[in-house]
């Protein structure tokens, strides 16, 4: 007589990326990029004078002997920014936002490779931690530009829209990490061992 026996279910575990949580890696790329690009511009405001960024700033002279206008391009940005440590603190503040933003790019990541549950949730935890404060950030330099320039006319310019487009980013992707915390993306394959 055939020993018979019935066919055993094996379940394999495995664990999936959410596209969501890849799409908040890539909003917080694009926020990088969109920094990078606004910060290395004079296009923020323009006054009468020239237009003025973060690290440079263009302004208008007149040459009477020719009877024109010319530019010329200076390294240092905001002239009436508050200088801490004599770097002007919109610089400073972008550089910390950029840097942020790579570490919590880099913290993200981590959080896809590690096996347990708990460190996954903690280093996407510190993930959000980092993004919140990064918005914030970002907020305080939209609203600091408009309140140290209000003794004089001026008009913002793409440099500054740049800068919007990246705090939306980050703002997207701060909700979605939040909304994505607690989700783990686990699978269950059952597979009919023989």
């Amino acid at each position: 007589m055939e020993n018979m026996r019935a066919p055993r279910a094996k379940f394999e575990r495995i664990y999936i990326i959410s596209p969501l949580k890849v799409a908040i890696i890539l909003l917080t790329s694009l926020h990088c990029f969109f920094l990078l690009i606004s910060f290395l511009t004079s296009f923020w405001i323009e006054t009468q004078s020239g237009n003025y960024g973060p690290l440079f700033r263009c302004e208008k002279h007149f040459n009477y002997v020719n009877s024109s206008m010319n530019t010329k391009c200076y390294l240092r940005g905001f002239i009436y920014d508050i200088h801490l440590f004599k770097i002007p603190l919109i610089v400073l503040l972008i550089i910390i936002s950029f840097s942020f933003s790579i570490i919590s790019i880099l913290l993200s990541s981590l959080s896809f490779i590690k096996q347990s549950t708990s460190i996954r949730n903690q280093y996407w935890l510190y993930t959000i931690f980092l993004l919140l404060f990064i918005f914030l950030i970002d907020c305080f330099i939209l609203v600091f530009i408009p309140l140290s320039s209000h003794y004089q006319i001026y008009e913002f310019r793409w440099g500054y829209g740049v800068h919007c487009g990246g705090t939306l980013f980050i703002f997207a992707s701060l909700i979605s990490s939040i909304l994505t915390h607690n989700t783990d993306d686990i699978e269950y394959i059952e597979e009919i061992e023989k």
